[in-house]
This record gives C-alpha cells, structure tokens and sequence, in this order.
C-alpha cells in the first residue's frame, strides 16, 4: 500500500492514473480528470505546472536523505518530467503516457516508501474539506456584497481566490497548499488591522465569516501536518480584538466611575 500521505505518494497516484487514461483522450482531459482542475487550458496548465513543483519537491526531500543512493531512486524523474511538458493541451495523451513508464512510477514508489519514514500527512474527511469550501464561499458573498472600502474589499478578496486556488490544488498540494493559504490571509489581516477594526461596527458578519475562516483552515492544516495551531498570541489575541462587540467597550458611566 503506498503512502498517499507525502509528496511522492500523491503524485504517484496521480500518474498512475493518469497512466491508466486511453492513448486517444485529449491530453487537456486527462489532466483535467487526475488532478481535478477545470476543462479550461488556464486552470489545467496551472495544475501541471504544481505536479512538476510537486516533481521538484521531491527530489529536494530525497536529496536531504542521507544514506541513500540519490541516483538511483531520482533516475527517472527526468522521463517523468517529460510528460508535463512541452504541454500540448489540444494533442493526443498517447505523446504524454509515454513517459509514464513502469519503471518510472516504480521508482515513484520507492520515493514515496522513503519519504514516509520522516514525512507524513493525515487524511481528512471529505466533510472537512467542503467545510472550507463552504465558508470560503460565505466570506466571499459578504465581502462582495458588502459596504467595504474598495482597497481592503480587493484585498479580502485576493485572500479568498488564494484560499480557492488552495481547495482546487488539494489533490496535488495537499494540506500545505492550505497552510500557505492561511498564512497569506493571517498577513492580510495583521496588514489590515485598523480597517478591520472599524468592521466590527460597519461590517461585522465579513469580519465574523473572516474569522471562521481563519480558524478552520488553522485547524485543517495543523491537524494534518501535526503541527501547532498558527492562532496563537499575537494573531488569536488580535482577532478577538477585531470582534470585540461594541457594549465591551468602556462607556460614559465606566468613565466616570
């Protein structure tokens, strides 16, 4: 069973089935198929430029191994490599598959066998996932309809289209390509805190929707690269502040107490 957990086990998977796909098929159709992307030559050629990265990605890991013979586990990488480009998205995938060999994905195999003795990811439910996607979507609703200074809805917004790219890339980037996501938005936040304040009053269900999701892709990505949540001090504590109701401040009478 291979270990679909780490970098080489989720490109091995996918090249095996892109391996399985008929010679005739349009190569944007393949690629299309095993990676999830839309049927649009954009949002393909973005996917396989991220499985050549994904490519890159581990031959550095197997390269920081020591004790192994780097040549002879990264001997085919280079055939492998021949399959993503030159991409020729209208062309027959028979060009392509030919790359994909059995030796190659075999040698896959054994990289992603190494890697999961250091590296290694949790599977999350399906459920976790359309739960990002859910208030991905909701945060993106209140911000576009909402009352927003233009500069900072562009900038919300931005947050929201990385965190889609994100959802869209999980099969080849897994839980990192969300954790990247996070830390932008948390950087976001952090750069934008004093027009986020004022939220809090105009705008409190972007501000609350922001929140949420922050706090589950935090949760996402640290259950499933078993890290340290990234919420907390500073960000958790700024925000709470951002959300502080307006009754918590201090009023006329606390004054004059």
């Amino acid at each position: 069973m291979i270990d679909e957990t780490n970098p080489a086990g989720r490109l091995h998977s996918i090249l095996s089935e892109a391996k399985r796909s008929n010679e005739k098929q349009k190569v944007r159709e393949v690629w299309s198929r095993v990676t999830g992307a839309e049927v649009d030559d954009v949002e393909v050629t973005k996917a396989v430029v991220e499985l050549y990265s994904l490519s890159q990605e581990i031959q550095s890991l197997i390269k920081m191994s020591e004790g192994l013979n780097h040549d002879l586990y990264l001997a085919s990488f280079k055939r492998l490599d021949q399959a993503f480009f030159p991409l020729n998205l209208s062309g027959p995938w028979q060009g392509p598959k030919q790359h994909l060999t059995d030796e190659a994905l075999t040698r896959l195999q054994f990289c992603a066998e190494e890697l999961g003795k250091f590296y290694s990811e949790e599977s999350l439910p399906e459920e976790d996932l359309a739960d990002v996607v859910s208030k991905t979507e909701s945060l993106f609703e209140a911000v576009y309809s909402s009352s927003l200074p233009d500069a900072l809805r562009l900038a919300l917004l931005e947050e929201v289209e990385r965190v889609r790219h994100s959802i869209s890339l999980y099969k080849i980037k897994g839980a990192k390509g969300l954790k990247e996501a996070l830390q932008s938005t948390i950087g976001a936040v952090v750069a934008n805190e004093a027009e986020l304040r004022e939220l809090s009053e105009t705008n409190p269900d972007v501000l609350r929707r922001l929140g949420e999701l922050i706090d589950k892709l935090d949760s996402f990505a640290s259950r499933a690269l078993k890290l340290k949540r990234a919420l907390a001090h500073p960000v958790k504590f700024l925000l709470e502040k951002l959300t502080e109701e307006k009754d918590d401040q201090p009023g006329e009478e606390d004054e004059q107490a």
